[in-house]
């Protein structure tokens, strides 16, 4: 760290030479053409190159006055500087300001301030007369503060790698997504202030349903559900022709069901969302989400039966498919009182999905147990037996094997059956308490 305090008190002795240098041959970055800098400016400047100077002391002048702590000093210096960037960014002697933003969150141990001023300062300025010294100062300040060391190499390839041409807008988009994808959570408060100052900057540009994008985000991670789901309500409205608008539309229906109770606006957006947008990686899960508001939230079996079963339809090959089958078959069996219609169903799964090994098991064990529940025990042991055939050595076997020996034993009244059972649990799940417990079953039904 003192090298790198060093290196800073060089950068501010050039920089004092710099700023006592006229200013119209000053190369500050981004002047736009044909603009020129005035006696306010140049007056606002060279008020911020004194104020950055200054020291927190007790006086009857005017500076010392608007310091009651050290800390009150520092956060005067970055209103002023925040004001004067709003004023003339990216213009005139903005470059230098920035620096100047650096330095007091370093004077107050900001680490995370200072992170995310020194990669805009690098991003926004390319073609600043500063912007090696603060490169390398940035390279000294990352390898030498421990607060950095868990992403020092992200940010090492960030300084490195910025770009040093295009437009302004772009590299203050770029800039936004390096911090982005930092995830870190120390920076998601700073994340959102960058992200609303490059929208009040920028808001007619095609990224900007990006940067909302990436707002709403933060905002859910935060539990900010309500602002969240206004962000996604804004880029519909603003940026209807994004190519985040479908995403929105999707996410909004989302929190509408999960965190405000309100399915039917919710199933209206997703609905619209499977009509506009019919490739989009998110439909079928859509589609489940409906059948899932018409199952829980409206007690509609039958249409929640017709729109789970559009799932296994139109994407048979998905996360939901297998989940939507097995809740058609309890809704048959428990809420329809349709046995038939289940076990069909259950045995839908095993012969379609065969190599779902845990989701087979699930659906043959609830198929046996509906023909045990009808007292159709030769049925149920077909059934679960099935697991034992399909899936030996599974647990799921083992279960199924206890489950017949106990239908022979005591529903059928064949021992010699039961015993056949556990027989084959003690001899392929040997060690296991299982086993041994059908061991001392098979003493007892021997006697």
């Amino acid at each position: 760290m003192k090298k790198f305090l060093i290196s800073f008190i060089i950068l501010l002795s050039t920089s004092v030479v710099i700023a006592n240098t006229p200013a119209d041959s000053v190369g500050s970055q981004g002047v736009a053409k044909g603009s020129t800098k005035g006696p306010m400016e140049k007056n606002y400047f060279e008020f911020l190159r004194k104020l950055h100077g200054e020291q927190p002391k007790e006086s009857s002048n005017l500076l010392g006055r608007l310091s009651g702590s050290s800390n009150d000093l520092e956060e005067y210096k970055i209103s002023e500087y925040n004001t004067y960037l709003k004023i003339y960014f990216p213009n005139h002697h903005s470059d230098h300001v920035q620096r100047f933003m650096i330095e007091s969150y370093i004077d107050q141990g900001k680490w995370n301030e200072v992170e995310v001023a020194l990669l805009k300062f690098v991003y926004l300025y390319p073609n600043s007369e500063l912007r090696n010294t603060v490169i390398e100062n940035g390279f000294i300040l990352l390898e030498e503060e421990d607060y950095y060391q868990s992403n020092k190499n992200k940010l090492l390839t960030m300084l490195q790698e910025a770009p040093n041409s295009g437009e302004i807008q772009d590299r203050y988009f770029k800039f936004l997504s390096g911090i982005h994808a930092l995830r870190d959570p120390k920076l998601k408060r700073l994340f959102k202030r960058e992200a609303w100052e490059y929208l009040r900057l920028y808001s007619n540009v095609p990224r900007a349903s990006k940067a909302l994008m990436g707002l709403a985000g933060v905002e859910v991670s935060n539990n900010a559900h309500h602002s969240a789901l206004m962000i996604y309500e804004k880029l519909m409205t603003m940026h209807p022709e994004s190519h985040e608008f479908s995403t929105a539309l999707f996410q909004a229906g989302k929190l509408k069901q999960e965190q405000f109770n309100e399915e039917n606006e919710a199933v209206e957006n997703f609905r619209q969302f499977l009509m506009q947008f019919p490739e989009h990686r998110f439909v079928s899960e859509a589609q489940y989400r409906i059948a899932t508001i018409s199952d829980q939230n409206f007690n509609d079996w039958t249409t929640a039966i017709g729109e789970y079963e559009k799932v296994v339809t139109h994407y048979p090959i998905n996360v939901f498919t297998i989940p939507s089958l097995l809740r058609i078959g309890e809704i048959q069996a428990i809420k329809l009182r349709r046995e038939e219609d289940a076990i069909a169903t259950y045995n839908r799964i095993a012969s379609e999905y065969p190599d779902s090994t845990v989701n087979v098991i699930i659906a043959l064990q609830r198929a046996g147990k509906l023909y045990e529940k009808s007292k159709e025990y030769e049925e149920a042991i077909a059934q679960y037996m099935a697991v034992y055939e399909k899936y030996p050595g599974t647990e799921g076997a083992l279960v199924t094997l206890e489950k017949c020996a106990v239908i022979y034993e005591k529903k059928i009244k064949r021992k010699d059956k039961a015993v056949e059972k556990l027989n084959i649990i003690v001899k392929e799940y040997p060690g296991t308490k299982k086993a041994k417990k059908a061991a001392k079953r098979i003493k007892k039904l021997n006697k």
